[in-house]
């Protein structure tokens, strides 16, 4: 009897059995090729998600900190303890707040922090605020202490030099070095020896003496020798301006040199601002005639003395400055005029003097003449009073 082939059923794939899906009891999951492992799906997964939970809590923990810094920076910036050491030469500017002071402070070692210095601004009671100025200062200071020192006027660096009128130049330069030892007078005299760089006026030819104007001046910290030079010749320039020389000088026909040249000789000679302009006006008398000034100033200045006691041998030296050898003024001015004896050149007193005389030295008395036997007799007094 024959078999009938066995025939497929439908759905089903040849070789397959009722009951049993397509790899099922051979070992392995639905899919996987011989000789690869099983993979863990769920092992993977929760490793993942470890990971990404420690990345979300170090972020979390770095924002908390980041915030308590932040808190603590805001409500407790450092701040140093105690009045500090050392040395700082702090600057205020004009506008200057706790603001924009705090970093500077900070980038010199004055205070531990802007926000420390801001409070202790905020907190102060005191009705002064910040000024311009220089301030000596300590590394390492409590904000409050430093903020109190720098709002008290008295605290400010206030370097003064007063330049007494009728100075030399070389008198002038001792006087700021002995002020201001950070500026020695070697660099003074370096400045001084660069015309070029003072800002001269024009009519000065080069010549710095007379034109470092006389009067009181503040150095400030990191000033330098030509600055403060320059200033004085600022301020030279400021009251040419205020006494009208340029003008004025115009109108009596001379030149500004002519003016403060004469000024110099009135410093120099004169005992009294009073007697000035009289002197100014038997200077121009003599000019005038053409007569030799005979001035012992001119001759000292021009030996590099300072004394008006000269020898025979003194009045008789052939210096461009030598007024009893040379008709009319000296090359330049032989000191520092001030304000009063520029005015007398510009304006001298009217009279027909050719001699004066200071009989007193004491005292100060000058007396005037046009009469040479007269002048005699004033010298006669002078040498009296001298001998007493």
């Amino acid at each position: 009897m024959a078999v009938p082939e066995a025939v497929p059923l439908p759905g089903r794939p040849p070789g397959q059995g009722p009951g049993r899906e397509p790899g099922a009891g051979r070992g392995r999951a639905a899919g996987q090729v011989a000789g690869q492992p099983k993979k863990k799906r769920r092992r993977s997964g929760t490793l993942a998600g470890l990971i990404a939970a420690l990345i979300i809590v170090i972020a979390l923990a770095a924002a908390g900190l980041y915030g308590y810094r932040y808190v603590q920076t805001k409500l407790h910036p450092a701040n140093f303890a105690g009045q500090g050491h050392g040395q700082v030469t702090v600057e205020v500017k004009t506008g200057d707040t706790a603001y924009s002071l705090g970093p500077v402070l900070v980038r010199d070692g004055v205070v531990a922090s802007t926000g420390a210095f801001v409070s202790a601004a905020k907190a102060s009671t005191s009705l002064a605020t910040l000024e311009p100025g220089y301030f000596h200062m300590h590394e390492d200071m409590n904000a409050a202490l430093a903020y109190k020192l720098l709002i008290n006027p008295a605290n400010r660096i206030e370097i003064s030099a007063l330049i007494p009128d009728g100075k030399r130049d070389s008198e002038v330069l001792g006087i700021l070095a002995s002020r201001d030892p950070s500026i020695s007078l070697r660099e003074y005299k370096t400045a001084l020896s660069d015309p070029a760089a003072l800002g001269l006026p024009s009519f000065a030819h080069g010549n710095p003496e007379g034109y470092l104007f006389p009067a009181t001046y503040e150095i400030q910290p990191h000033a330098t020798a030509l600055s403060v030079l320059r200033g004085m010749v600022t301020q030279f320039d400021n009251e040419a301006n205020i006494v009208n020389l340029a003008a004025d000088s115009k109108t009596a026909e001379v030149s500004e040199s002519h003016i403060i040249i004469v000024a110099s000789i009135l410093e120099a000679e004169g005992a009294s601002y009073s007697d000035y302009a009289k002197i100014a006006r038997v200077i121009y008398n003599r000019l005038n005639l053409g007569m030799k000034l005979q001035l012992d100033s001119t001759v000292s200045f021009g030996l590099h003395k300072y004394t008006l006691q000269l020898t025979t041998k003194d009045l008789q030296s052939n210096t461009p400055y030598n007024t009893f050898v040379h008709a009319g003024l000296p090359p330049g001015p032989i000191d520092n005029p001030g304000d009063q004896a520029i005015r007398a050149a510009l304006h001298p007193a009217k009279g027909n003097w050719l001699y004066f005389v200071t009989v007193n030295e004491k005292s100060g008395l000058t007396k005037f003449t046009a009469s040479a036997s007269q002048f005699a007799h004033f010298e006669a007094e002078m040498r009296a009073n001298e001998s007493k």
